[in-house]
């Protein structure tokens, strides 16, 4: 119950037109599955199963390009510049060292979160500390940062969500659409040990439990054949493959009797399309029964920060006192107050298509004005 209910109603509302803006620009996300915590089907991703995150940013570069957009590379914003209470630009330093002052009515912040920025993660969840992360080495909070100094106001910095299923050595993350599209996870004794297909937070709460805090996403050559993403983990070396479930139990050092015994029980369970043991109700789609069989040993790494700078129906930027920063619009996840205290796989998604394109239709109308 920690979300903005007027943000959520937005998000909601503008949903479909998103997947219409993406598609105008020949980004198709025309299949659709689940994640953890969903009822139904209903995350929008490639058809061929890509991971979303490099597929959107793909076909974004090629509308970029397309249109000749200069893209500013190697620049850091160091501030943002007020005229009054009014936005007028921004000053950028180049690898070179130059200085450069942008003058502009209004500006657009989606720099993402703070993942990656581990002292400010335990500022706020002290309890993460040594957890590696899926963020890329940019997500350091500095949008945040740099909008407080203009006197943002934030909610919600320490609603802090880790990921269930993150190679540990490479801190990669596997998405969760080899769980939804049928996998299971299994401890080292080779049992399933709870709902896959939880949200985010429960099922990492259950791996962390485990004695040995890790996992193994379990699945067959069906799912990896309906999931691209599964190619990239298999070239990337985080697999193991076998020929059979025996064979692949031996592998991972797992008491093969307990693991053929977990694939029976599950394969009835998707046959019943009820799983007694643990109350999974979606994604049963086929038993894992077609070989070769495969494994990614996993854990929880930090994915998501929830919090951020306020902001209204329009991607404004509010301050301390919830009156907008004229000039200043903010959309991703340098924002906060949209997921509350959880998120839903694909909302992240979602949200900078959403709030992105609403403000920056807002911003673009100021500065015509």
């Amino acid at each position: 119950n920690k979300n903005n209910p007027q943000l959520l109603r937005r998000f909601v509302e503008n949903a479909p037109q998103a997947i219409e803006w993406l598609a105008d620009r020949g980004i198709m996300l025309n299949d659709i599955t689940t994640t953890g915590g969903m009822s139904i089907d209903r995350t929008h991703r490639p058809r061929d199963g890509s991971a979303v995150g490099g597929y959107l940013i793909s076909g974004l570069v090629r509308n970029i390009t397309k249109r000749g957009i200069d893209v500013l590379l190697d620049t850091s914003v160091e501030e943002i510049l007020m005229s009054g209470d009014e936005v007028s630009g921004v000053r950028l330093v180049n690898d070179e060292k130059e200085v450069i002052e942008v003058q502009t009515k209004s500006i657009v912040v989606a720099t993402g979160g703070f993942s990656a920025n581990s002292a400010m993660v335990v500022k706020y969840r002290p309890d993460l500390d040594g957890f590696v992360t899926t963020n890329h080495k940019g997500a350091t909070g500095s949008g945040i940062a740099l909008l407080e100094r203009i006197g943002a106001g934030t909610v919600d910095m320490g609603e802090i969500q880790i990921h269930p299923t993150v190679e540990q050595q490479t801190s990669y993350l596997i998405s969760e659409s080899i769980r939804g599209g049928g996998a299971i996870l299994v401890n080292q004794q080779g049992n399933r040990f709870f709902n896959e297909m939880e949200t985010r937070d429960k099922v990492s709460a259950a791996i962390i439990a485990l004695p040995e805090h890790y996992a193994y996403i379990v699945f067959d050559e069906h799912v990896r054949a309906k999931n691209k993403a599964a190619d990239e983990y298999i070239a990337k070396g985080f697999v193991t493959s076998a020929s059979s479930p025996r064979e692949l139990a031996e592998k991972l050092g797992m008491d093969y009797h307990a693991f053929l015994a977990t694939l029976e029980c599950y394969n009835g369970a998707v046959e019943k399309q009820h799983d007694e043991q643990f109350g999974r109700t979606t994604a049963l789609r086929a038993p894992i029964n077609e070989g070769p069989f495969h494994a990614i040993r996993i854990a929880p790494g930090v994915h998501h920060t929830m919090g951020g700078v306020t902001i209204n129906t329009d991607g404004e930027v509010l301050n301390v006192d919830q009156q907008p920063i004229r000039g200043a619009y903010a959309a991703g996840e340098v924002v906060g107050g949209i997921h509350g205290g959880n998120r839903i796989g694909g909302n992240a998604v979602a949200d900078i298509i959403i709030f992105g394109t609403l403000a920056g239709h807002q911003a673009a109308k100021r500065a015509r004005g």
